[in-house]
């Protein structure tokens, strides 16, 4: 499949909670980049999610 870059779409997020969804128009080359940027913060928050289940976790001993 070939998608032109500047072809305007519409995103539309919507939360429990909200009065309205929030929704724009945006280039595909755009919504692309917003994704990307989602999923680095997906990653970001996964490893402080992780590196926190660690350092709660009670020390082991030494001996095994």
């Amino acid at each position: 499949m070939d998608f032109d870059p500047e072809e305007v779409v519409t995103i539309e997020l919507d939360s429990e909670g909200w009065s309205a969804p929030y929704a724009r128009d945006v280039t595909r080359r755009q919504l692309g980049e917003l994704l990307l940027q989602l999923d680095d913060m997906a990653a970001a928050t996964a490893a402080a999610q992780e590196e926190q289940r660690g350092s709660t976790r009670a020390p082991t001993s030494g001996t095994g």
